[in-house]
């Protein structure tokens, strides 16, 4: 406790000696309240609340022997200092005023050295019991300030105290709990068991409860029961053993375990249901999808899905003529919902492709077919490409993909045919509104298709790869190579993290004239 000015009540119903004890404590930095009778002193020690009282005995109306046991009925369990100040010096006097509850004795007239002196002694006392004091409170704020419940009680196993969190969890004002037996907060057998525990403890000194954390069922005032943790410790102190209590209610714990546990094993069958479903699914994308036509030696491709499902989706297929059909499309999300967007174009690319139809009736056919069964908001992104390696010459549509590339042999970028189109499935549109480029070529080069899953693929500074990071990587790659060194470009530029996007590569070879002959069982085929 931090010393302050203390707060005096000076009682004397004779003014010379109200002033003259003013002076003394007024050089003794303390602040005085005066009051001229018993009467006025009781009252007036009700109002301030002083640290110290100076008791006159001899005032009108009441005198100070009544005056100072008011006072002490009225302090209560606080320790205030009562000083007699009087002219009484008689023994009798002195003994009667401190079996009344004064605290010292002073006779009149005063000696400000002695008064000093006495009155610092006094004030030391003070102190230290008012330390004590705060400090007895903090243990208790601290006690009530616990999650835990902290329950005190004696050998006999009577409660002795308990703090805010015990008095909760069991339901008791801590009045009710004081002077109880612990046996009230155990439901049988432990309630009838419980003094013979004890018993047995403090005979042998074998503990069965002390200096463990155990769980079991307790009672609350209501005569509920609850799960508990309880961890037991014995103290041997001056005033005898104490044994100290701590107190969880593990209830809600028990309640979160137990929800816990059915959410798990609901997890668990879902997981299971979800793998089977991934597996038809996977089955059934892979019926759609014509594996053994990707095998071309025109074709190199690379699809890696953000998920288990892949949004993107490459395919191609030979016409009857020998034409080579080729898309690359990317549906708007990941995963299942992604690759599902994408199952109906399939079939109508396969279909038109091996017809020999165009790129424009084929746009047109995808785009309806997607804008009647895709939902609001998903499309599909693409770009169609198709090769007439005898007479080398191709086509291209691109809607809503990065610019498709034709590279030289060595990587350097010849021609670029930028997106032209909205996605698939947003809009109907008619032919004319379809159209393509097309080019030729005299000397081998590769056409590189890929989504915006590589471009946009950032690394971990927020940098995207990008169309100058696919350019550089080109410049950079072989020919017969060119999409797995693509991909490893992409895995350097990524620092080895995850991409956050369908990452789909689409590389087409335009051999030198007069070499894609062999590839048309019917020699020469009739170009769109």
């Amino acid at each position: 406790m931090v010393e302050k000015n203390l707060k005096v009540l000076v009682a004397d119903d004779i003014e010379t000696n109200r002033r003259l004890v003013a002076s003394f404590l007024a050089r003794l930095g303390c602040q005085v309240e005066f009051a001229e009778d018993g009467l006025q002193v009781v009252e007036a020690f009700e109002r301030c609340r002083p640290d110290v009282v100076l008791m006159d005995l001899m005032m009108p109306r009441m005198d100070g022997f009544e005056a100072i046991s008011r006072i002490r009925t009225l302090a209560g369990e606080r320790w205030i200092p009562i000083i007699i100040l009087s002219a009484l010096s008689c023994e009798e006097d002195m003994v009667r005023g401190l079996a009344v509850g004064a605290d010292d004795y002073l006779t009149k007239p005063l000696s400000f050295p002695l008064f000093e002196a006495r009155f610092g002694a006094l004030r030391r006392l003070l102190m230290v019991q008012r330390a004590l004091q705060d400090s007895l409170q903090e243990v208790h704020a601290l006690a009530d300030a616990l999650i835990d419940g902290v329950i005190t009680a004696d050998e006999r196993g009577q409660i002795l105290d308990a703090n805010q969190a015990a008095c909760r969890i069991f339901g008791y004002a801590l009045h009710e709990l004081r002077g109880q037996n612990l046996r009230v907060l155990m439901p049988n057998p432990h309630r009838d068991n419980h003094d013979h525990y004890l018993k047995r403890y403090l005979d042998s000194g074998a503990p069965s409860v002390i200096g463990k954390i155990r769980e079991l069922i307790a009672l609350r005032r209501d005569g509920t029961p609850f799960p508990m943790e309880l961890g037991v410790t014995a103290l041997q102190l001056p005033s005898g053993i104490r044994l100290l209590g701590v107190v969880r209610d593990v209830s809600e714990r028990r309640r979160m375990e137990r929800r816990l546990a059915e959410d798990a094993e609901r997890l668990r069958r879902y997981h299971e249901e979800s793998e089977r479903e991934q597996e038809l699914a996977m089955s059934i994308m892979e019926r759609q999808l014509r594996s053994d036509w990707l095998q071309d030696d025109a074709v190199q491709y690379s699809v890696m899905p953000a998920r288990n499902f892949s949004g993107d989706v490459v395919a191609v297929a030979r016409s009857t003529n020998g034409l080579l059909y080729a898309l690359l499309a990317d549906a708007t999300g990941h995963g299942l919902a992604a690759a599902v967007s994408v199952l109906p174009a399939l079939g109508a690319f396969y279909r038109m492709a091996v017809a020999d139809a165009t790129l424009e009736d084929m746009a047109v056919e995808l785009n309806g077919l997607l804008c009647e069964l895709l939902p609001g908001g998903r499309f599909v992104a693409a770009a169609m490409v198709c090769l007439d390696e005898v007479r080398s010459q191709g086509r291209v549509w691109v809607g809503g993909v990065p610019e498709v590339l034709r590279v030289s042999q060595d990587g350097k970028v010849v021609q670029r045919f930028k997106s032209a189109h909205v996605p698939l499935g947003i809009v109907p549109q008619e032919r004319s509104e379809m159209s393509t480029e097309s080019f030729d070529w005299r000397e081998p080069c590769q056409l590189v298709l890929c989504s915006d899953g590589l471009t946009e693929a950032e690394n971990p500074f927020g940098e995207p790869f990008g169309l100058g990071g696919l350019e550089r990587a080109l410049g950079q790659s072989r020919a017969e190579h060119r999409v797995s060194d693509l991909r490893a470009a992409l895995v350097q530029h990524l620092e080895r993290q995850p991409a956050s996007d369908d990452v789909s590569l689409l590389v087409l070879e335009c051999p030198a004239p007069g070499e894609g002959l062999a590839s048309f069982p019917g020699g020469l085929s009739p170009w769109l």
